[in-house]
């Protein structure tokens, strides 16, 4: 089933039970990852919930993690195939003037990736916080071609984050 947006996946979830609630303040460096490893080592992943931290010491909005695991959609042997069919029947992107997307934007100097509520998922070993699933869109300004990609972002400041890039598998 495709959702419109995030909201509607997670209202979905929540419907299923499958969305767990923590209301007590956590600390993004280090409470929010102990709390997702431990869901992911102790309940089987028919039966895992994503999680949603409403209060995140330093920030301002909630953050929702295991979002992926929580998929009761397609299961760990089916996501090569749901991948290949999605890769060799690509959905082209709809531009929208508005809707839930455009709520808050932010250009140049008011843009602050600081603000949003990131973690450290191993202590003692991240240097920063990190965005560990995202979906990068690049643009290609030379042959107009666009990549879209999952890699891990580090957040390096208000308006900045590095990642690696590699052409090759390992």
């Amino acid at each position: 089933m495709a959702y419109k947006d995030l909201r509607e996946y997670l209202a979905a979830l929540e419907v299923r039970g499958k969305l767990h609630h923590v209301k007590k303040e956590v600390d993004p460096n280090w409470e929010v990852a102990a709390v997702i490893r431990r869901v992911f080592q102790r309940i089987p992943p028919a039966r895992r919930p994503a999680v949603m931290f409403e209060h995140v010491k330093g920030h301002r909005m909630p953050l929702v993690a295991g979002v992926l695991g929580a998929s009761p959609e397609a299961t760990v042997d089916q996501i090569a195939d749901k991948w290949a069919r999605a890769q060799s029947h690509p959905i082209p992107p709809v531009r929208v003037r508005t809707g839930p997307v455009k709520d808050v934007i932010q250009t140049g100097d008011r843009i602050d990736a600081t603000a949003l509520p990131l973690c450290l998922w191993t202590r003692d070993q991240d240097p920063a916080p990190y965005v560990t699933g995202p979906c990068v869109i690049s643009h290609d300004p030379e042959t107009g071609e666009r990549n879209m990609g999952t890699y891990r972002l580090m957040l390096k400041g208000p308006r900045k984050f590095g990642l690696f890039l590699s052409t090759t598998w390992r």
